[in-house]
């Protein structure tokens, strides 16, 4: 062996090193981290600190909801992390094995009656589709670092348990800790990243929200009904648009995003680690869409839709936070 080659030879056995390393490591406390098997958009998922904030908005906030009211004082005992990105269609392929075409055309040709309002329906029934037309009718885009739509919060509680057995038998989970959707508190907090205003970038106007969200104003031209198509309005790409302080893309536009939480009213007063009611007919969904008006892109803003449901405007993104059983939710 040459004296030349020794060199290149350890340097390969080095990264190597580094690599195994890396794809052994757990997350820790205080800096970012990513899934080790994410693709190439990376699935990163910021660190975010304990703190308290103030959760809701104040009566004079252009675009303000009846429900997010009384404003509550919440404080987060736990540091977190939170994904910089909505879940794209590439990662949600890496755990489920399909794609969103294919993740409509299950939900178009699923034959169970859901109860919703006291009236049973098929999902195609409620959400008007034809059992008939091809998927590709209700799509947008299905590129990978597109954000992945059309899932139900059903459909994100087996994405995370997927990822939770993955993660667990790597030996990648912190103790004590597991991948779940944020509670509607860890959401808003993480998407003030400690501003108080409208949007953390300032006030819900065009001009400021052009610079951080895919919305009716930038998003929502050619959109007829239901029917997206690819040269419709739709989703975009993720990561596009300024982050907030924590650097967190997408907070607002884009997707509605779930969360763990069922929807209801706010407590009031002093919580600490809320998890919002014990039960519920909806689930939480936060931040706005493409197809949304600017009194959606808020921090503040919050709608409940059924757990059943899947939307071309809801997706998700990833927390890891401390475990507590969810079960009675």
């Amino acid at each position: 062996m040459s004296s030349r080659t020794r060199p290149a030879i350890l340097a390969a056995g080095v990264a190597f090193w580094i690599a195994l390393t890396a794809a052994d490591a757990t997350p820790v406390p205080g800096q970012s981290w990513t899934l080790p098997w994410a693709d190439e958009t990376g699935f990163g998922l910021a660190w975010i600190p304990p703190g308290e904030f103030t959760m809701g908005s104040p009566p004079g906030e252009s675009g303000r909801g009846a429900d997010e009211s009384p404003t509550t004082h919440v404080t987060l005992t736990h540091g977190f992390w939170l994904g910089k990105n909505l879940v794209t269609i590439g990662q949600w392929k890496n755990i489920m094995g399909h794609g969103v075409r294919e993740q409509l055309a299950r939900h178009i040709s699923d034959e169970t009656l859901y109860e919703v309002e006291g009236k049973k329906h098929t999902l195609r029934e409620s959400m008007h589709w034809s059992r008939d037309v091809d998927p590709a009718t209700y799509l947008a885009n299905e590129s990978d670092d597109f954000p992945i739509y059309f899932v139900s919060w059903n459909d994100v509680q087996e994405f995370i348990k997927k990822v939770n057995e993955r993660e667990r038998a790597a030996g990648r989970l912190p103790a004590g800790y597991a991948y779940d959707l944020p509670t509607e508190a860890q959401w808003e907090y993480a998407c003030r990243a400690g501003t108080t205003g409208a949007t953390y970038a300032g006030p819900n106007t065009p001009a400021v929200l052009e610079t951080i969200a895919w919305y009716a104003g930038n998003s929502a031209t050619d959109y007829s009904g239901r029917r997206l198509g690819p040269t419709r309005s739709g989703p975009r790409a993720v990561g596009q648009k300024k982050p907030n302080a924590w650097g967190l893309f997408d907070m607002y536009g884009n997707l509605w995003q779930w969360c763990r939480d069922w929807y209801g009213p706010y407590p009031g007063g002093n919580v600490t680690d809320p998890t919002g009611p014990a039960k519920g007919t909806a689930r939480v969904n936060r931040g706005g869409s493409f197809g949304s008006g600017a009194s959606s892109e808020r921090s503040a803003c919050r709608a409940g839709n059924p757990p059943m449901e899947p939307s071309a405007y809801r997706g998700f993104r990833l927390a890891l936070s401390v475990h507590k059983s969810v079960a009675q939710n």
